[in-house]
């Protein structure tokens, strides 16, 4: 091709046919020009589209964490809820000097559990290093970041910070020193009943942590919110066509 028009713009100086010959090199120039932004756009659909299928194939498997996520969440309330309950069940015996019982011993097994959110982070890592922008929608790029950044977070830091301290240091020195473990049944017992219904700072550690498991439980129920919403947003982004 470039012999051909070398060939007519050789031609055309040699006939001495000088404005015909600038008016093609003109046009010549043109259609490189047009070639040029031809494939220069060729190539930026092809890196958009290459972009579009990495995002997409990141939302999917971000859509599939965040609803893992979102089970591990449900099963923390119910558990929170579980271990609100054995609490009160266990204060109301101490208080009330009821007999200890089958139930009851369940219950005082349940004295020294709580929870942990499961936040798998591995494909927003992932997204961070590839950069944060691979997101094409605003809303939901920043959907993204408040969940993983701010929620995920502030969960974290009241589990670590908040209830696993109050677990560590108050509760379970005070079960070790009044509760025998059964570790094969799960259930509990005091080693002195009687001691330990005149135990004000066994009880009152027990009303503490009913309050710290209401709490977890609030903050439990607004996680689930969230991810609900952002697993509801990925879906609809997925959904788009392209």
């Amino acid at each position: 091709m470039i012999k051909f028009f070398r060939h007519i713009r050789q031609s055309m100086i040699n006939q001495n046919r000088t404005k015909k010959y600038l008016l093609y090199a003109v046009g010549e120039i043109i259609l490189v020009v047009i070639g040029i932004l031809i494939a220069l756009q060729i190539n930026n659909w092809n890196e958009l589209n290459k972009n579009q299928k990495e995002e997409l194939k990141l939302l999917e498997e971000m859509h599939r964490n965040l609803t893992t996520d979102f089970e591990d969440c449900l099963w923390n309330i119910n558990q929170q809820k579980q271990l609100k309950a054995s609490n009160q069940e266990v204060l109301f015996h101490l208080e009330q000097k009821t007999s200890l019982t089958d139930s009851l011993k369940h219950h005082y097994g349940n004295l020294i559990y709580s929870t942990t959110q499961r936040r798998n982070m591995a494909t927003y890592d992932h997204l961070k290093s590839r950069g944060i922008n691979l997101i094409s929608d605003d809303s939901l790029r920043t959907h993204i970041t408040q969940v993983y950044s701010e929620r995920y977070y502030f969960i974290e830091k009241m589990e670590l910070e908040y209830d696993n301290p109050y677990q560590l240091q108050t509760l379970i020195p005070l079960i070790n020193k009044n509760i025998v473990i059964n570790t094969n049944t799960s259930t509990a017992e005091p080693f002195d009943v009687q001691r330990l219904y005149v135990d004000h700072e066994f009880k009152g550690a027990l009303r503490m942590n009913i309050k710290i498991r209401e709490k977890m439980m609030r903050h439990y129920f607004s996680l689930k919110n969230d991810l609900e919403d952002l697993i509801i947003h990925i879906q609809s982004e997925i959904e788009q066509p392209n």
